[in-house]
């Protein structure tokens, strides 16, 4: 099941995209955004949560499909989806180079303790998704002359993501890559088997909850995504053992600000 679910998930995304994108009218927006990400991977402590979260920051840009187009006016009418949903594309970039052990095993002067402080992490990561975004409200027609101004729209979103990631982990500064195990530097169970340091890529799946304003040209957005990886090695770190800091694949919690252009007709 593990490994037929991703191929389910990109099927179903394929097969949306080849409907929405055969629509006859549509209109676009661009917008940057930016803010923390944090993720949740083997490093820190199981089920301390806030131990297990190493945050980041992420930048990006974006794409909006919306399923009318600049042209649009009361007599071609809409439908309920082109009135509530569009198409986000999304590519950010992230770069965390602050990645440590958080929680009650790294307190003290223990053996394991000062292993596990003098071991740090980092993960570079570009990704690219597909968001589909439910808006509560009927999506203004920014382009008609009587559209309304300075209105506030939650929406929800469910999405499909493809991450291309480049972890590493460093003891004292100074990087495992390369080195031949068993890695003495650290604590027993990561010695063999559980490091992977090559670059790597992994499809996911996301969820999400955000709100817009509108302010005439622009708007202001609010986002935030829950992303689940179809992969344990984001973090570079795949630890199998009875006490690791995560069971489950890795996952990020991603909130960001951002402002969207509005392209207008004549």
């Amino acid at each position: 099941m593990k490994n037929i679910l991703p191929k389910i998930v990109i099927l179903f995304f394929l097969f949306f995209a080849s409907i929405t994108y055969s629509q006859s009218s549509v209109s676009h927006e661009v917008g940057i955004l930016f803010g923390p990400a944090s993720f949740q991977t083997d490093f820190g402590q199981r089920h301390d949560f806030p131990s297990a979260n190493q945050s980041t920051l992420a930048i990006g840009v974006s794409h909006y499909l919306k399923f009318f187009g600049n042209q649009y006016n009361w007599r071609s009418g809409t439908s309920f989806f082109s009135e509530h949903f569009k198409l986000k594309t999304e590519f950010t970039y992230l770069f965390n180079t602050n990645i440590k052990h958080e929680g009650d095993y790294v307190k003290g002067n223990g053996a394991t303790a000062e292993k596990l402080k003098a071991m740090t992490g980092e993960i570079k990561m570009y990704n690219i998704g597909t968001n589909l975004e439910f808006y509560f409200l009927r999506i203004d027609d920014y382009t008609s002359f009587f559209g309304n101004r300075k209105s506030v729209n939650p929406y929800i979103s469910v999405g499909l993501q493809f991450s291309m990631y480049d972890p590493d982990i460093l003891v004292d500064g100074v990087s495992l890559d390369g080195q031949e195990e068993p890695l003495t530097q650290l604590i027993d169970k990561w010695q063999n088997d559980a490091i992977y340091l090559d670059k790597g890529n992994t499809f996911g799946v996301s969820a999400g909850a955000g709100v817009r304003f509108s302010l005439d040209t622009f708007d202001f957005v609010i986002d935030s995504r829950w992303q689940h990886f179809f992969s344990d090695k984001v973090d570079g770190l795949d630890d199998f053992s009875s006490d690791s800091g995560s069971d489950y694949n890795d996952t990020m919690v991603f909130i960001n600000i951002g402002a969207v252009y509005v392209f207008k007709g004549f």
